[in-house]
């Protein structure tokens, strides 16, 4: 994770240099440094003793210095000077707070707050922070932000985003597939979920030589030859059990790796068992139970007479009748059309419809699948387009060649180049002088392309009285208009609810962008009521953004579920600066699967005309 690491410590030092009085153009080169290399696609250190780094798009001079200093000392003194004083974890607070450092400080300096323990130890007090502005001329809200931030900064702990988990577990497999003994493998748990954040990584293995029931010896052999893999740094545990052995290791990526051995008798069970999740295996299990099922197949298995649980027993007796059909050709990382045909039998099995993988969560999938009345989730193949895209005019590094090549990997009718306002100043935002050069640029690009249409398009501020970044006449000019927030943080809930309602009564604006302003790692939400942003979404049929960049993914799934549940429309974008963050749309179209979002639900699924005729009208 050394890509997420070094950028996280240069926006730090970005975030630090607000305090300059001429730091603006340090943070904004700081920022895009940053941005390009957590998005950069190898590892970063492989690239720097290459020579690659200092040419890469975003490195300026000043950035590149820090970035050798780190990788040759191991350190970076700039940010080792504050270190003297507050621990990195509170320094990283700052940035995650939104309240920028010089109000932080101040706060850490009144409360003598130095470590990261002083901070816990002050938020368990429960302090009424009403006595703190009298003391110290502290406003409560700073402090309920820092709360709030810390809760937020716990949270993410021994998380990683899946957009990098899934090139670890590439590589991982891409060993593991040199093995002549595994005759077939599958990555498992919550990667195979979809969720945005994984804690580690679980391979299920079926090896050649269990075919015929578990072979202890064996098993354990194939677990101590993949101990010594380069990318195993230690075992840190093993399970040894009659139906199955599985180690756990620690790997030089940063996440955990389970390797779960089983055979070919057990296949069926420890597939659906190792994916989970707990709450949707409880959920078959009581299914089981009610439907009566268990009696109408009594168990034929004399080799495991004793199992955890209804769901395991009839398993056991399926995968017999399963077994040496050759079914374990499905891909290793499933597409949005792969359905697993030992799981599908299994479902069917019990009477209900294949559940893919990215509904198991114990919901209610388990009743919908029963009903026949699963959701028919949305495809990547779905969206004809993307609407939130900045171009080099703002604070994209793009190069139109190879976004043009992403277009037509994904068979793309439209994009919008959606840039910043005038105030985002550390997002170059564009001015209404400079608007007229983007109106060119858009024009210019139509007038060479025939089979793609490109939006003149703005990601537009909104302020902190709900009013916008640019006048009425301007912002009625644009084909497409996002809303968003990238300011305010330490308003509070009450104020931000009024905010957003101001902008969406702007009847020109289309979409409200990443809702919560999360930033994986990076920032906590702002202040919103989720609740009340839906229902405002649904009065003013206004879209609600998700934003697939892997450190954003907001709307999250559970937010998505209930803006869902409640009728509203969605956008699923990229937010992209870089042309491979295109290919995140990946992650945005799995949280709407994960919430059951169907194709006409999303309003980049439909033609342009269509998608015209929704912003004059709001409906679809």
């Amino acid at each position: 994770m050394i890509n997420l690491k070094l950028s996280s410590l240069l926006t730090a030092i970005s975030e630090l240099s607000r305090l300059k009085s001429n730091g603006s153009k340090t943070v904004i080169n700081l920022t895009h440094a940053a941005r390009t290399i957590r998005d950069f696609e190898g590892d970063i250190y492989e690239a720097f003793l290459k020579g690659e780094v200092e040419n890469l798009p975003g490195i300026d001079d000043f950035s590149f210095n820090l970035i050798k200093e780190y990788f040759e000392t191991g350190k970076i003194n700039l940010f080792e000077e504050i270190k003297e004083k507050y621990s990195e974890e509170l320094i990283r607070i700052i940035r995650v707070s939104g309240l920028g450092a010089k109000r932080v400080f101040n706060i850490y300096e009144k409360l003598k707050i130095n470590t990261y323990e002083d901070l816990r130890n002050f938020f368990s007090s429960n302090y009424d922070f009403h006595n703190f502005e009298v003391n110290f001329g502290i406003k409560p809200i700073y402090l309920e932000r820092l709360k709030y931030s810390l809760n937020y900064f716990e949270s993410f702990k021994n998380k990683y985003p899946r957009w990098l988990i899934l090139r670890y577990a590439q590589k991982i497999v891409n060993g593991l597939l040199e093995y002549k003994e595994i005759l077939y493998l599958k990555v498992v748990g919550s990667v195979r979920r979809r969720k945005s954040y994984v804690e580690d990584i679980d391979i299920l293995i079926l090896p050649n030589f269990n075919k015929a029931g578990i072979n202890i010896e064996k098993s354990l052999e194939l677990l101590k030859k993949i101990k010594n893999e380069s990318f195993i740094k230690e075992e840190i545990s093993k399970d040894i059990r009659n139906e199955n052995v599985s180690s756990k290791f620690k790997t030089i990526f940063g996440p955990n790796i389970e390797i779960i051995i089983t055979s070919e008798d057990r296949y069926v069970y420890d597939l659906i068992y190792t994916t989970g999740s707990k709450k949707h295996l409880d959920k078959l299990d009581k299914y089981i139970k009610k439907a009566n099922l268990f009696n109408k197949a009594p168990h034929e298995n004399k080799a495991n007479k004793r199992t955890n649980s209804l769901l395991e027993e009839l398993a056991l007796n399926k995968n017999s009748e399963i077994k040496n059909k050759s079914r374990y050709e499905v891909e290793v990382f499933e597409n949005d059309n792969s359905i697993c045909l030992p799981e599908k039998e299994f479902y069917e099995y019990l009477g209900l419809d294949y559940i893919y993988p990215e509904l198991r969560e114990g919901i209610n999938e388990v009743e919908l699948s029963s009903k026949n009345n699963l959701p028919n989730l949305i495809k990547i193949s779905d969206l004809k387009g993307d609407l939130h895209i900045h171009s080099n005019l703002s604070d994209g590094i793009l190069n139109m060649e190879e976004v043009m090549k992403k277009i037509k990997k994904f068979g793309y009718d439209y994009i919008s180049f959606s840039d910043h306002s005038e105030s985002n100043t550390y997002g170059n935002g564009l001015s209404i002088r400079r608007l007229k050069e983007k109106k060119e640029f858009i024009d210019n690009l139509n007038s060479k392309n025939r089979k793609i249409t490109f939006l003149y398009g703005s990601e537009i501020e909104i302020n902190e009285d709900g009013s916008l970044d640019y006048p009425q006449e301007v912002i009625s000019s644009f084909d497409f208009a996002i809303g968003s927030i990238h300011k305010g943080f330490s308003l509070s809930f009450e104020t931000n609810d009024k905010r957003i309602e101001r902008a969406m009564q702007n009847e020109d604006i289309d979409v409200i962008a990443h809702p919560t302003g999360i930033v994986f790692g990076n920032r906590a939400p702002y202040f919103v009521n989720m609740e009340n942003l839906i229902e405002l979404a649904n009065k003013y049929r206004k879209a609600l953004e998700i934003n697939s960049y892997y450190l954003r993914l907001d709307l999250d799934e559970e937010n998505s579920r209930k803006a869902k549940e409640s009728g509203v429309l969605f956008s699923i974008d990229t937010d992209s600066h870089r042309e491979n963050n295109l290919d995140m749309i990946r992650l945005g179209v799995d949280i709407a699967r994960r919430a059951g979002i169907e194709k006409e639900q999303v309003i980049n699924t439909h033609s342009l005309d269509k998608l015209k005729k929704w912003k004059k009208t709001r409906e679809i």
